[in-house]
């Protein structure tokens, strides 16, 4: 593989003139994969698209080359060619040719004409529409002004091949051959012709002449003096005289653009030498690339430990049951199996929510255990759009959740009183769907303490020594980000999913516990990865160090009589929308935690807060942490002291939810500071 460092000039092409781009010119590095091969920068169309010519040894074009033949690296950034187009009809950068034809008498005399006809045929062959084609030959009856001089000449611009074919025809015949030359003139011509053309463009002249020039106003200095300062420009001769001994002028004119001059000795020459002229631009190739996006992603912590954790779960009893909009039919979800038997046993329930969802069961089992309470159910509405001021479907939703307790529990009418309102007392904003959502709802109040009690179970709970992962990626694109993706995912599947528009954020904090940390312990290792695609629709796909997920199970801690850990969770649920003021039904469990506190000196003891997702991240984080500092001040009045710090507080706002704020079930549950008391037992 042979490498040919060269400059690149880049122009920032547009409808308006725009400011030019340059590179010195040793950033560049262009090679192909072939033995002996030379790669040559022709030109810089624009930014991501450059033509490359290649040739072997000897100097012949290298045909058929693909994208993964060439190679393309800037200040040693290495690119990717995306697409590689021959000089072919697919090739859309057009070429600009002047074609000098000597049409003297000698042709003729020769019998040069017919032969040299069926050879210009192959250098027509390649002329594509987009070329810009100047043909030009000697008239002895006309003259054009080139410099201030009166030339000899006759001009065709065309890019029509037929057009073209017609002009030879036409300057070949009996009455346009001329019996003087003016090839210098010619010449001169073309290179004034070239040098109106755009710098950045390629440009070529193919001279053909069959003899000395002998009629010419200007000397060939003038020639070679116009050909100076001519950039992105190749010249071809053609030298048809008889003998071994080149033109001199030809000769001179080719090397002095490191050009090709070719020699015809007769007219059986003309062919093979007109077919080789038009195969060297087979040489040409148009590379488009793009540099590729680069990145790289982390994600801490390295490892997460989950441990199955004995679990004495207090949970609050929410009073609410949530209705769709317009509807006072009780959702599917509160009619669970079980919620008319009288085998019924909340202490077989885990976790709040789903002992939430079975909160008809637990109220109809609670009710029929104590046939002296009495509810109130009151009915409430959104009290916008269809709910605006209808009471009577707050009333048909109280009285939906009467009829079911009557009908699966056996529970009298009589002891459950209606109440309809348009927005419950202490509402949810309006302006939110969310809150919308969360007040169209029964609410059950009672004065017997028994039926809104807490829900306690004990059952084996997963504890996990982080619930957040911070993903860190570093990704970088020389045309910019349009879009990113981010998943978490073990055996199970997916565990979180994050999308956004631009660049992807350098730090992505997302909770992993949402879904259980049952399926996290098993499900095997975390695998965190990220793509991006940048505006030439370039994928960018990154993967992390696997988190190691270390798993602890009880069982093996029994059976090796290890001391177990437990942890006593309580919650205090009733806290209403954008407040932290603790409500009189809080007041027994938090005695019943200070009294767990003074049995458990080992224990220790963290209070959180914790805020549903309606409002703005830092309002919520510092609405949390007062509703835990309200739990903490009222424990430490309660207990005395803080015994050395062994009671701690804080608030997480919305950012490490307890569960995913969905529904208005879970953002009500989400409104809670929760009190866990962790210790370990061999019990």
């Amino acid at each position: 593989m042979q490498c040919i460092r060269m400059g690149l000039l880049w122009l920032a092409v547009s409808l308006m003139a725009s400011p030019v781009w340059s590179a010195p010119l040793t950033d560049f590095l262009v090679s192909v994969g072939k033995p002996g091969a030379k790669v040559t920068i022709d030109r810089v169309v624009e930014e991501g698209k450059l033509v490359v010519s290649v040739q072997d040894a000897k100097g012949q074009p290298v045909l058929g080359l693909a994208r993964t033949d060439f190679a393309l690296a800037q200040l040693g950034k290495q690119a990717n060619v995306t697409s590689v187009m021959p000089f072919d009809e697919k090739f859309d950068v057009p070429l600009n040719f002047v074609l000098v034809f000597d049409n003297s008498d000698s042709m003729r005399k020769r019998n040069a004409v017919e032969p040299l006809k069926e050879a210009a045929e192959e250098l027509l062959r390649i002329i594509r529409p987009i070329d810009k084609v100047s043909l030009i030959v000697f008239d002895k009856n006309n003259t054009i002004p080139v410099g201030g001089r009166a030339f000899h000449l006759k001009v065709l611009k065309s890019s029509d091949v037929a057009e073209m074919r017609s002009f030879l025809d036409t300057a070949y015949s009996s009455k346009q051959v001329t019996y003087e030359t003016w090839l210098f003139e010619a010449m001169l011509a073309g290179y004034d012709l070239l040098k109106k053309i755009p710098a950045e463009e390629q440009k070529f002249m193919i001279v053909f002449s069959d003899g000395e020039d002998f009629g010419s106003s200007v000397k060939f200095e003038a020639v070679e003096q116009a050909a100076q300062g001519l950039p992105e420009f190749g010249a071809y001769a053609i030298d048809f005289m008889p003998g071994e001994e080149q033109l001199p002028a030809l000769q001179r004119f080719a090397s002095a653009s490191k050009g090709t001059i070719w020699k015809a000795k007769d007219s059986s020459n003309l062919l093979p030498i007109f077919k080789e002229v038009a195969i060297s631009f087979q040489k040409f190739y148009l590379l488009n690339y793009l540099f590729p996006p680069k990145g790289s992603l982390s994600v801490e912590p390295a490892s997460l430990t989950i441990e199955e954790v004995k679990t004495i779960d207090a949970s609050p009893m929410l009073g609410h049951i949530y209705f769709a909009e317009g509807s006072s039919e009780i959702p599917a979800h509160y009619l669970t199996p079980g919620s008319g038997q009288a085998d019924f046993n909340e202490q077989n329930l885990k976790d709040t929510l789903d002992k939430y969802y079975q909160v008809l069961s637990v109220l109809g089992k609670r009710l029929a255990a104590n046939p002296a309470a009495t509810i109130t159910l009151v009915g409430c509405n959104a009290n916008r759009g269809v709910e605006k001021g209808n009471k009577e479907l707050s009333l048909a939703r109280a009285r939906a959740v009467q009829e079911h307790l009557q009908a699966n529990w056996g529970i009298a009418a009589d002891r459950m009183t209606l109440e309809a309102r348009n927005l419950p007392a202490m509402p949810s904003t309006s302006r939110l769907e969310e809150g919308r959502a969360d007040n169209r709802r029964v609410e059950i109040h009672s004065d017997a303490p028994e039926v809104l009690d807490l829900v306690r179970s004990t059952y084996i709970a997963f504890k996990a020594d982080t619930t957040m992962l911070t993903i860190k990626p570093v990704a970088a694109s020389d045309y910019g980000f349009t879009r990113w993706q981010m998943t978490v995912a073990n055996n199970a599947g997916s565990i979180i999913e994050r999308t956004g528009n631009g660049a992807p954020p350098p730090v992505i904090v997302s909770p992993i516990g949402t879904r259980g940390f049952n399926s996290l312990a098993q499900g095997g290792n975390l695998q965190v990865n990220l793509t991006a695609q940048d505006a030439k629709d370039q994928s960018l796909e990154l993967a992390a160090t696997p988190v190691q997920v270390n798993f602890i199970q009880t069982r093996k801690q029994m059976s090796q009589q290890q001391d177990l850990l437990v942890q006593e969770k309580y919650a205090l649920i009733l806290f209403d929308f954008d407040s932290d003021k603790i409500g009189a039904s809080n007041q027994t469990i938090v005695a019943e935690i200070v009294g767990r506190i003074r049995e458990l000196p080992q224990a220790s003891v963290s209070i959180v807060g914790h805020s549903d997702n309606i409002g703005k991240p830092e309002y919520n984080l510092k609405l949390s942490e007062r509703r835990a500092k309200a739990v903490y001040d009222q424990i430490i009045e309660l207990y005395g002291s803080d015994d050395a710090g062994r009671i701690t507080y804080k608030g997480v706002g919305a950012d490490e939810p307890l569960y995913e704020n969905v529904s208005p079930e879970t953002r009500a549950f989400n409104r809670t500071v929760t009190i866990i008391l962790e210790y370990k037992s061999d019990v």
